[in-house]
Parts: C-alpha cells; sequence; structure tokens
C-alpha cells in the first residue's frame, strides 16, 4: 500500500507556512528613557549644524562683498567704491576690490603712452587725483581688448576724472562709444582751441 505523503505536499491542499510570531519584547523604563534623550539630542544636534550652516554662509557672503565705502553726494548712483593699489600710466590704474586686484582703464579718455610727450605729466595728476581710494562707474563695455576692466573714474567726492584729464589737456576724449562720449569730446576741443595744458599748448608738430 502506497505511503500518503505529509499535508505540507499534498496536491489537494493549500501549501501554507505557519505564520511567525513577532514576539513583543518590553524595552523597560531605562531603554525608553535612552530613547527619548537619543532623540532630543538628534534635533538639537539638525538644529546647530543648520545654525553653523546659517553662519558659514553668512561670512562667506560678507568676504565676497566688495569693499566699499559710503558714496558721497552727488556721485553716479551705480558706482563702487574701491581702493587705488597702484598708477600705472595716465589713464590706467589698479584698484582692489573683495580681496581681488584688478586693472582699470579709464573709459573715456586716452592718454600719451610711456615715453611720448605728456605721459608723464598725466600720470602725475591722475595720481593726485585718484589719491587712495576711487569711485568706478561701468559703461556698454565691461572690457577691452587687453582684460582690463573699462570704467568711468571718479574721485572720492564725486569729481569726473575722466573730464579732469580732457578739461586740463592732458588727454584726448575716446571717441569710439560711452554715454560720456559727447561731452568729453566738446571738453577736448575747448581745450584744443584755448591750447590748454600739456597737450595743446606744445607747439604741433
Amino acid at each position: 500500500m502506497p505511503e500518503t505523503p505529509p499535508p505540507f505536499y499534498s496536491r489537494k491542499r493549500t501549501r501554507t507556512r505557519p505564520a511567525h510570531r513577532r514576539i513583543e519584547v518590553d524595552p523597560g523604563p531605562d531603554l525608553t528613557r535612552f530613547r527619548r534623550r537619543l532623540s532630543r539630542t538628534s534635533v538639537i544636534l539638525a538644529a546647530f549644524i543648520a545654525i553653523v550652516g546659517i553662519g558659514t554662509a553668512s561670512v562667506r557672503q560678507a568676504r565676497n562683498a566688495p569693499t566699499s565705502a559710503p558714496l558721497p553726494a552727488g556721485a553716479p548712483a551705480d558706482a563702487v567704491s574701491v581702493a587705488v593699489s597702484r598708477i600705472i600710466d595716465g589713464d590706467t590704474l589698479d584698484v582692489r576690490a573683495a580681496e581681488t586686484t584688478l586693472r582699470v582703464r579709464l573709459y573715456g579718455v586716452n592718454t600719451p603712452e610711456r615715453g611720448q610727450p605728456c605721459a608723464a605729466e598725466a600720470t602725475q595728476r591722475l595720481t593726485a587725483l585718484a589719491t587712495d581710494r576711487v569711485l568706478l562707474v561701468p559703461d556698454a563695455r565691461a572690457q577691452d581688448q587687453y582684460g582690463r576692466e573699462l570704467r568711468y573714474v571718479f574721485t572720492t567726492d564725486g569729481r569726473s576724472i575722466d573730464y579732469a584729464l580732457v578739461a586740463e589737456g592732458l588727454a584726448k576724449a575716446w571717441r569710439e562709444d560711452g554715454s560720456r562720449k559727447a561731452q568729453l569730446i566738446a571738453t577736448e576741443e575747448t581745450a584744443r582751441a584755448a591750447k590748454t595744458g600739456c597737450l595743446w599748448a606744445r607747439p604741433a608738430k
């Protein structure tokens, strides 16, 4: 007589397994208090990390902000105050902003190159006007072909250095572009007609 298979393998019955029972263990008062303390500690730690992150971002933003002083009355609204590091020649200077040194070319003028007549006079005048701090104002182009920053430059009391150099006969007006082009060209014509300054007082060659 054939042996009858056990019920687990029977084809007539649904294949089932005994259910696993989850054994509930009482954690006890000590373990419960520990879990509560761990949860509170996690919340405090998360809040501390968030505060540190906000503080770090604030410090980084402050470091990246341009170093500037309050603008004087009458200065252009979009001017940025920067420290002067070095005068290169009559129309070029190095400035310091946001812990970075930038080379700036005066947007509205062209002064003689080194070794040419009136170059030394233009450099000396720019040094006297700029002193240790200037105001920079952007215009149509941000840089020239040599990578220098193009800006109209003002003294800390709001006087246009571009205009001063042209009016005193130490620079020619830039005639290609710029929002102050017309004013500077007219100033140059006046200085030329009056034979003002080094450029126009010298006999023509």
